[in-house]
């Protein structure tokens, strides 16, 4: 994206952009990595062993949704800024480390659905993640420091009304895990659905003809 500021008054965002494209395709294959095809000696025990990956695909499916939506977010943020510097670069790698751990979490989560540590462990890093998007969005808008001249403060607040209730609800996911394990996998799945519907940024930026929806 180019920016709207002079090269003097920041740095340009396209090396960012990059670096976290490749971060997310890196992460997003490495989940499937930790599914291991099982090998069987008769058709029945190929579906025993099957339905016992069960919770690694439904922790697989869910991680890449959620990672789906994560990426969709910044990329979409990045349409509002313009550029950046040596702040907005670090919240950017402490972000990219959250989102690194994923694979991790979500194995965890795939090998132990049934307690509930797993299931807050998981949810403790895509707080950490939701909390670190948060934080990019407050400080590249606060003054529009690091954002294009046109985004409006409607849109602003809005964008972050939603980036803070993202944590909380990945907080009330991984504590419903005591109650019911099932309860807290149902969460993970509906959290993402919160971005289905065409965002207030999305539609803005329609308006200004600078997004365009296949």
């Amino acid at each position: 994206m180019m920016s709207d500021f002079p090269p003097s008054e920041g740095l340009t965002t396209e090396r960012i952009t990059t670096l976290v494209d490749g971060i997310f395709a890196i992460v997003l294959t490495l989940l499937i990595l930790d599914l291991r095809a099982p090998s069987a000696a008769n058709q029945s025990e190929l579906l025993a062993r099957l339905r016992d990956l069960t919770p690694q695909i439904i922790s697989f499916l869910v991680s890449f949704a959620i990672l789906g939506v994560f990426w969709y977010g910044h990329r979409m943020e990045m349409h509002w800024i313009a550029r950046s510097d040596r702040v907005h670069i670090g919240i950017t790698l402490v972000f990219l480390l959250t989102i690194s751990f994923v694979p991790f979490s979500a194995s965890l989560l795939g090998k132990n659905q049934q307690l509930p540590i797993a299931s807050l462990i998981y949810a403790g890093n895509l707080c950490l993640a939701g909390v670190m998007r948060l934080m990019h969005w407050v400080y590249a808008t606060e003054g529009n420091r690091l954002t294009v001249p046109d985004l409006d403060s409607g849109t602003v607040r809005h964008v972050r009304r939603i980036f803070e209730l993202v944590p909380i609800l990945y907080i009330v996911a991984g504590a419903a895990a005591w109650i019911s394990p099932s309860v807290a996998i149902i969460l993970f799945v509906l959290i993402p659905i919160l971005y289905v519907v065409p965002a207030r940024q999305t539609r803005h930026l329609t308006s200004l003809g600078r997004y365009s929806p296949k």
